[in-house]
């Protein structure tokens, strides 16, 4: 059987834009360093907070600054989403596919470079409850190094009792499809919305299975 481990943001959602403004205002406001596309693809999309903190504000930062931080930057993109209501909707085809999915018994999860109070959020938000065991998704809790590392999906793949090989994984990012190559996930699946990174998704010599726009794209899996 296979397991299916999710990411979430850019690819349950479409709300990287909603991070890269909630990003942008912060490092505006500490650094003074101007971001690239590179900058946000390989630097930003997937990595922990404060792994983007140390990158872009300041290697030096303490830990009581980096979480002060990253709940700052959170809480405001959390705005950012209730201000945009019409938006806050989940990937087109996304439910058909979970409801799909549930109905057929498939193992799955989420594993989220977010945080828990993100992760709250969105369970309050989409009723995801009606799909994911909350135990059983994976989170930014600092016990683990993020993406590009495989932890977060070796974790995710050990919380459905199967093995990296048996899961598919459905990323947007560059680091996150970086992790779950490292991991050994059996399949591996990039989102792409808009066609910006497939060209550098095929450029890569990162190993992907499929590249889909949406979740009406997604593979019969069962």
């Amino acid at each position: 059987m296979t397991g299916i481990i999710f990411d979430f943001n850019g690819t349950m959602f479409q709300d990287s834009p909603l991070h890269e403004a909630a990003w942008f205002e912060m490092i505006a406001k500490y650094s003074s360093k101007t971001l690239s596309e590179d900058d946000i693809l390989h630097h930003m999309h997937g990595h922990t907070n404060d792994e983007i903190l140390k990158c872009f504000i300041s290697e030096d930062l303490t830990d009581a600054q980096i979480s002060e931080l990253s709940l700052t930057k959170e809480a405001n993109y959390r705005d950012l989403c209730l201000q945009n209501p019409d938006n806050l909707i989940l990937t087109t085809g996304l439910i058909d596919v979970l409801d799909h999915l549930k109905a057929k018994k498939v193992p799955m999860t989420i594993a989220t470079a977010g945080i828990k109070e993100n992760v709250d959020f969105y369970f309050d938000v989409f009723d995801l409850g009606r799909w994911f065991d909350y135990s059983k998704v994976v989170y930014d809790d600092g016990s683990f190094p993020g993406k590009p590392q495989p932890d977060i999906f070796l974790k995710a793949a050990e919380n459905l009792a199967l093995p990296p090989q048996a899961c598919l994984v459905i990323e947007d990012a560059f680091s996150g499809i970086l992790a779950a190559n490292r991991a050994g996930i059996g399949t591996v699946l990039a989102i792409d919305p808009t066609g910006q990174n497939r060209e550098k998704f095929a450029a890569s010599d990162l190993h992907i299975n499929q590249i889909i726009s949406d979740f009406t794209e997604f593979p019969e899996v069962v």
